[in-house]
């Protein structure tokens, strides 16, 4: 062999150690990835942005389906707050369908439950004006 061409092997032991590290780099990298995608502030910033994403786009679907039914929308809204006030409601529609004004009589309400008290007292028929000695 002359002196100018290396030996076959020698160029094959060459090739085989660029390789071994070419191979290292990039296990190396890998592991700094790896590293990085495990550590818990980045799973919990990679977690926050994929509930970001997925409310943003819930929420984009929910007010399209509000603007597309918006008559069903008004009607459970409304169902919603009679639900809430129908105490208060009760009350006007029947002052409204009596016609009386209650203005002038005596109200009670008892919010204990007390066992030597009979709730089941007579009711007093006369207005506060008219007094209760008759």
């Amino acid at each position: 062999m002359s002196k100018n061409k290396p030996h076959p092997d020698a160029e094959a032991l060459e090739r085989a150690k660029r390789e071994q590290e070419l191979a290292r780099q990039r296990f190396t990298t890998t592991l700094h990835t790896l590293q990085y995608r495990l550590k818990p502030g980045t799973l919990a910033n990679d977690a926050w942005t994929g509930v970001k994403d997925k409310t943003g786009t819930m929420t984009d679907s929910a007010l399209q389906t509000v603007k597309d039914r918006r008559l069903t929308v008004s009607g459970v809204i409304a169902a919603i707050v009679i639900f809430l006030a129908r105490d208060s409601l009760w009350t006007a529609i029947s002052k409204l369908i009596r016609g009386e004004d209650d203005s002038d009589l005596v109200k009670t309400k008892i919010h204990k439950k007390d066992e030597n008290y009979d709730l089941a007292a007579p009711t007093v028929s006369r207005s506060v004006k008219e007094g209760v000695s008759a």
